[in-house]
């Protein structure tokens, strides 16, 4: 039996969907604000921030997923 897929983008993961662009979009204006600085670290840091959460994001999906 297929899963509906308007059920599984419902709810929890337009809300987790959602927290992820944010969280994203500030940190890439950090990431540029850094960058204007020269702050090379800062830029990296970042940059390894944005990785995590992404990351997080995909795998918190994968998990609604599959207990849905």
């Amino acid at each position: 039996m297929p899963k509906d897929t308007e059920k599984i983008l419902g709810g929890p993961a337009a809300i987790l969907l959602l927290v992820g662009v944010v969280l994203s979009v500030i940190l890439f204006y950090f990431m540029f604000q850094f960058a204007e600085q020269e702050n090379l670290l800062m830029v990296l840091l970042t940059a390894v921030l944005i990785s995590i959460i992404s990351i997080a994001i995909a795998r918190g999906l994968v998990s609604i997923y599959k207990y849905k």
